[in-house]
């Protein structure tokens, strides 16, 4: 009892026993276990870097994403609105008044090939040696017109390299540009006195639509980037940058796509359908390959019923790599292997003013 107690009084005054020379003080960490400790704090903290970068990569994509769709929904808004109002004047046919007179249509839509366009292909999906899926990117130029008031508008989408505020001269060639939106009422620009340039409430005659095309083929020579230059400003905008493919397709009151071979006429034919306001025909380029893209005419008060709307839009990033490349035909390949950066924007457009067209058929 007696030893029990001296015990417990030995332990509370901090007793401590003697040790043997043997034996070692473990009161400090080792050099493994410091190296280890280390180690996994290094884990740790790249791995929330890894993590923090991983986040931030998806945050700036959301965000170039949601730019691109912005300012493409922006545009087909635009476009849409522009095209919904197009008329047709209702003026006679000229050819049989006058052999040697040129017809105008008061609309058209045509390929971008004043410059040596070449259409660019992207493949999408490859289904086996020699069976490959093929996109054809287009860039057409769009003429028409709509109504304010009492005043004729003439309206128009184009892409030109002498216009492109973007990209240089040559690159046309790859496909792809900045869509300009042409805009011009009742007006004669190359007047010198302002005042005498625009004709309200005036009515729609040859003399006057021949006036319009000759703005709209004129306006796609001048040079935007002269700001001085009254002319361009006046009656053109830039409207997006980094367009692959701008397609509008005629469609008659059935649905149905309005082509040049519609008919199962001959390839290559002219074509009236049977009415003879409307004239298809089958494109003709210079370069490269382009399978079944129709060139349209509209006469008189011939107008389709609905307009099929495409607008492709580059990918910022892609557009920027495909400028810095000197060498065209790398950067057109480059292109051809990037189908996945074109965002592609659809849209059925139905014409306000439309009389129903129904394409003939056997």
């Amino acid at each position: 009892m007696i030893s029990d107690f001296s015990a417990s009084r030995k332990a509370r005054s901090g007793f401590k026993p003697n040790r043997t020379r043997g034996q070692a003080l473990m009161t400090g960490f080792s050099l493994i276990e410091v190296l280890l400790a280390v180690s996994i704090m290094s884990v740790i903290v790249y791995g929330l870097f890894s993590m923090f970068n991983q986040t931030q990569k998806a945050l700036i994509a959301t965000s170039k994403q949601v730019d691109v769709m912005g300012s493409g929904r922006v545009a087909i808004d635009l476009l849409v609105e522009d095209i919904q109002q197009a008329e047709s004047p209702a003026l006679p046919l000229l050819s049989t008044l006058s052999p040697t007179t040129v017809e105008l249509p008061h609309m058209l839509g045509t390929l971008e090939r004043r410059y040596a366009y070449q259409p660019m292909l992207q493949q999408l999906i490859d289904f086996g040696p020699g069976v490959p899926s093929i996109r054809t990117n287009l860039l057409q130029n769009v003429f028409f017109l709509t109504r304010s008031n009492q005043n004729w508008v003439a309206k128009g989408f184009f892409f030109s390299p002498t216009t492109n505020m973007v990209a240089p001269a040559d690159t046309v060639s790859l496909g792809f540009g900045t869509l300009f939106r042409f805009s011009a009422p009742n007006a004669d620009l190359t007047v010198a006195n302002p005042a005498l340039r625009f004709f309200p409430k005036r009515r729609l005659n040859h003399g006057l639509l021949g006036n319009l095309w000759e703005q709209f083929n004129q306006i796609q020579s001048l040079s935007p980037t002269q700001s001085t230059n009254p002319v361009f400003n006046a009656v053109v905008s830039p409207l997006i940058e980094g367009v692959v493919h701008f397609k509008l397709q005629p469609i008659d009151s059935e649905g149905r796509p309005m082509l040049y071979y519609t008919n199962f006429n001959a390839m290559g034919e002219t074509i009236n359908l049977g009415y003879r306001n409307t004239i298809l025909e089958r494109e003709e380029t210079s370069l490269g390959v382009l399978a079944g893209q129709t060139r349209y005419r509209f006469y008189g008060d011939a107008l389709p019923a609905f307009m099929e709307l495409e607008l492709g839009v580059l990918d910022p990033e892609v557009l920027v790599r495909v400028r810095s490349m000197p060498n065209l035909d790398a950067a057109r390949a480059f292109l051809r292997d990037k189908p996945e950066a074109v965002h592609l924007f659809r849209r059925m457009i139905p014409l306000n003013t439309a009389n129903p067209i129904e394409l003939m058929t056997p």
